[in-house]
């Protein structure tokens, strides 16, 4: 009995090799009628995954066509993956900074209301503590006159200021 030669049992071994490569292409899943199908193209998508017994490195589910997509999704999402013109980003960026410069005037608005409200609650407050502290009180008419105001006077002035406070100093 004589060895084959190195070259024949590498020949031999590189073909039986080529020849199992295919297998690992393979599809194999079981039909409607219960039969073994083994196929090099996927199942058809009618074939639930749990009949799928091989599938080549991937899941089955990963090489199904995806689910069918309404027509209005797909304009949608059409209309945010397209790129905008120029002039859509012009205005764009005019919206954006007319809804900063108006974000900006309700702050600045916000910002003096309360600064009045904080100087008008102070100014009263000391009106107040003037009144009550006992000394007398002088205002001024519309003539320009100076006069001194009674107890009577006195109590209207401490109601009116203390309704001002609570206005003013929330």
């Amino acid at each position: 009995m004589k060895f084959a030669p190195p070259f024949a049992l590498a020949a031999l071994l590189l073909v039986t090799s080529l020849a199992a490569f295919p297998a690992h292409a393979q599809w194999l899943w079981k039909d409607d009628a219960g039969r073994l199908v083994a196929s090099d193209q996927p199942p058809p998508t009618n074939v639930p995954l749990s009949r799928i017994l091989k599938s080549p490195r991937q899941r089955a589910a990963d090489l199904r066509p995806a689910p069918p997509v309404k027509e209005g999704e797909i304009k949608d999402a059409a209309k945010s993956n397209a790129p905008k013109s120029v002039a859509d980003r012009d205005l764009e960026s005019r919206q954006r900074q007319k809804e900063e410069a108006e974000a900006a005037k309700k702050t600045e608005a916000e910002t003096t209301k309360v600064k009045a409200m904080q100087e008008n609650c102070a100014a009263v407050r000391g009106n107040l503590a003037g009144l009550q502290n006992g000394g007398r009180a002088a205002r001024v008419d519309q003539k320009g006159e100076k006069y001194y105001l009674d107890d009577v006077q006195r109590q209207r002035e401490i109601v009116n200021a203390q309704s001002q406070i609570a206005q003013y100093c929330k």
